[in-house]
């Protein structure tokens, strides 16, 4: 069994892991105590590690309580980039807003993501993270009474974008984008493997409140936006080479700051786990806010 080191990242969500040996198979207590931590702290970091495919997506299923009977039986795909660099990378450039991978599906969910530092120049624009379960408990009252048994739209539509980017046109918007990406969900929604009530909205995608009308709706979701992003919520990862951050993409929300394409080359390897049917190997395609018609 190896001896881990745990660190927490911040006091609301998060820890770094030190100790961890890269290899496949993990031991079972080894694996339990990875579960158990990742299911407390929504976020996983591991800093300075060799870590291939194989072993980046075997862990993934593993923190989601998938037992791998046969790891070379897993289906591997290490084109998956994120980039700014790479001709084929995903997201190369721009701000992306808070979201969680497939909000905006009914059936394709996306239990957890993984990003590995593959090649990262410095200063590395960081990926920054919320925890939604943390929202929902530090709730003010006030605001938990005006959500109080309600549903939200979401859709992944560039006027969403265009509503929540508040006119910054370096915000990127999914080209993908059409009618039949979106569903409604509880604003209070259970964390399907914790049960765990989370705050289910997010700058990305949500369109409005179900039942309310547009303006209220618009109020509502700004004091919500406030609360969830604001002031001690955020915490921002700054990117090495041979970092491998994990979290939990329900209980959690990612955004970033700009990328550029002339800036220092990040190209951070991507896992979906499960691997939604609709993104294809690589994922939507993004463009400016200006281009989506």
């Amino acid at each position: 069994m190896a001896t881990l080191t745990v660190k927490d990242l911040n006091p609301l969500f998060g820890a770094e892991v030190s100790g961890l040996e890269p290899r496949v198979p993990l031991d079972a207590d080894t694996i339990a105590q990875l579960r158990a931590l990742f299911d407390e702290k929504g976020m996983l970091v591991f800093r300075d590690v060799e870590v291939d495919i194989k072993f980046q997506t075997y862990l993934s299923e593993l923190l989601i309580g998938n037992d791998v009977a046969d790891p070379d039986a897993l289906k591997l795909n290490d084109k998956f980039l994120i980039s700014n660099k790479e001709p084929t990378g995903a997201a190369p450039h721009g701000r992306l807003l808070y979201h969680s991978d497939q909000m905006w599906s009914g059936t394709d969910r996306v239990d957890l993501i993984s990003l590995y530092g593959q090649e990262v120049g410095q200063p590395a624009t960081p990926t920054m993270f919320v925890s939604a379960r943390h929202a929902w408990t530090s709730l003010p009252d006030d605001l938990r009474e005006r959500i109080a048994g309600r549903q939200a739209l979401q859709h992944y539509d560039p006027e969403t974008y265009r509503k929540r980017a508040r006119g910054d046109t370096d915000v990127l918007v999914s080209t993908y984008a059409s009618d039949n990406m979106a569903t409604i969900r509880p604003i209070a929604l259970p964390h399907p493997r914790t049960g765990e009530q989370i705050l289910y909205v997010c700058q990305q995608t949500t369109q409005q409140i179900i039942d309310m009308p547009i303006e209220e709706s618009d109020a509502v979701l700004d004091a919500l936006f406030e609360h969830m992003y604001g002031e001690g919520m955020e915490f921002a990862h700054h990117w090495r080479e041979g970092d491998l951050v994990i979290w939990d993409n329900i209980a959690m929300q990612h955004a970033r700051p700009n990328v550029t394409i002339e800036g220092p080359a990040r190209t951070l390897r991507k896992t979906l786990c499960p691997v939604p049917k609709m993104s294809g190997d690589m994922g939507p395609k993004y463009g400016k806010i200006e281009e989506a018609a």
